[in-house]
């Protein structure tokens, strides 16, 4: 990216902050995916409809 590392945006964030966001809410978005991913097999193996 070029241009000024430390221009803020009308976000309020510089490039890097945006960039350490946008890390933190991917690694929120896959613990998320993950601990939906063991629920949904959990209900799926203890629905008693389903047996």
């Amino acid at each position: 990216m070029a241009g000024d590392p430390d221009k803020v945006y009308s976000t309020g964030l510089t490039f890097a902050e945006a960039e350490e966001l946008h890390k933190h809410l991917i690694d929120g978005t896959r613990t998320f995916g993950f601990i939906a991913i063991i629920a949904h097999c959990l209900a799926f193996a203890f629905s008693p409809w389903l047996h």
